[in-house]
C-alpha cells in the first residue's frame, strides 16, 4: 500500500472514530437531559424548587449539545420560565418563557406542542401579574393550538382551558364568570376522564370552579368542590405546597360567607403558617 493511500485510510479512519465519539458524547447528553427532566418535573410538583431549578439546569447544559432548532432547548426553557413563575421571580420567568416562545416560532413553525406550552405559561404568568389580556392574547391560541395537534380530550388542552378560565375569573375590576364557567367546567370533565378522581390537576380546577361559584353567592355547590380539592391536594402534595395553602384560604373565605367563622379561623391559620414557612424558606423577610 502507497504512503498516501495509506494516509488516506488512517484520515478515514480517524473521523469514522470522531464521528463515533460525537455520538456517543450526543447520546450521553440525552440521557442525561431526559433524567433530569424528569427529575426536575417530579420535584416541581411537589413545590421542591431547589431542587427542580439544579435539575433543570443540568438539563439547559445538557441540551446545548443537542443541534439548533431541537425542541428539547425549548422545552428546557419553558420547564424552568414555569418555575420561576411558581417561584414570584416573574421577569425571569417572563424571559424565559419569551425566549422559548420566540425559538418556537422560528425553528419549530406557527403550531407547535412546544410553542402552545410556552404561550399556555405566559398566559399564566400573565393572569398571576394580573395582567389579563395579555393572558388572554396567548391563552386563546394555545387553546386552539393544542386542541388541533393534541384532540379536544387531552390533558394538556384541560390545562390551558383552566387557565383561561383562571383568566377571566381573577379580574377584581371586570370578573367573567359566565365565559370562564363552560371552560372549567369542560376542563373538570376532561381531567375526570383522563387523570382520575386523586389527581392535583383536576383539584385545581376543582378549586377554581369553587371559587368562581362562591363569587357567584351558589355556597351550596361550591362547598363539595372545595372539600374535594382540598383533600385531593392533601393527599398528593407537600403539606406546605402553595396549592394547599390557596385551597385552604378559598375554603375559609367561603365558609365566611356561610358564617361558619371558627372553621374557616381554623383553615385561615393553616394557610397563614404554610405561606410564612414558604416565605422564610425561599429567604423573605421574617
Amino acid at each position: 500500500m502507497s504512503c498516501r493511500a495509506r494516509r488516506c485510510l488512517w484520515l478515514s479512519i480517524s473521523m469514522l472514530v470522531a464521528l463515533a465519539i460525537s455520538a456517543g458524547s450526543l447520546a450521553a447528553s440525552a440521557r442525561r437531559w431526559a433524567r433530569a427532566m424528569k427529575a426536575g418535573r417530579a420535584a416541581y410538583e411537589q413545590a421542591d424548587f431547589a431542587t427542580a431549578e439544579k435539575q433543570f439546569k443540568v438539563a439547559f447544559t445538557a441540551a446545548t449539545k443537542f443541534e439548533l432548532g431541537d425542541p428539547r432547548a425549548v422545552r428546557t426553557l419553558n420547564a424552568i420560565g414555569n418555575l420561576y413563575r411558581a417561584e414570584d421571580k416573574t421577569d425571569a420567568a417572563e424571559a424565559f418563557l419569551s425566549k422559548a416562545r420566540a425559538m418556537a416560532e422560528a425553528w419549530l413553525g406557527a403550531e407547535s406542542p412546544e410553542l402552545a406550552t410556552a404561550l399556555n405559561n405566559l398566559g399564566g404568568l400573565y393572569t398571576s401579574e394580573q395582567r389579563f389580556a395579555k393572558a388572554e392574547e396567548v391563552l386563546r391560541p394555545a387553546l386552539a393550538m393544542r386542541e388541533k395537534l393534541l384532540g379536544p380530550e387531552h390533558p394538556e388542552v384541560a390545562a390551558t382551558l383552566c387557565n383561561l378560565g383562571e383568566a377571566l375569573l381573577m379580574n377584581p375590576y371586570r370578573p367573567r364568570y359566565a365565559e370562564a364557567a363552560p371552560l372549567l367546567k369542560r376542563s373538570l370533565e376532561i381531567d375526570q376522564k383522563t387523570l382520575g378522581p386523586e389527581h392535583p390537576a383536576l383539584a385545581a380546577t376543582q378549586d377554581d370552579l369553587a371559587v368562581l361559584y362562591t363569587a357567584e353567592g351558589r355556597y351550596a355547590e361550591a362547598e363539595p368542590l372545595e372539600r374535594s380539592a382540598l383533600e385531593i391536594f392533601e393527599h398528593t402534595l407537600r403539606p406546605d405546597h402553595p396549592y394547599v395553602a390557596a385551597a385552604l384560604q378559598h375554603y375559609a373565605t367561603l365558609l365566611r360567607k356561610l358564617h361558619r367563622q371558627a372553621e374557616a379561623d381554623t383553615l385561615e391559620a393553616r394557610a397563614f403558617t404554610i405561606a410564612a414557612g414558604r416565605s422564610q424558606s425561599k429567604g423573605g423577610d421574617p
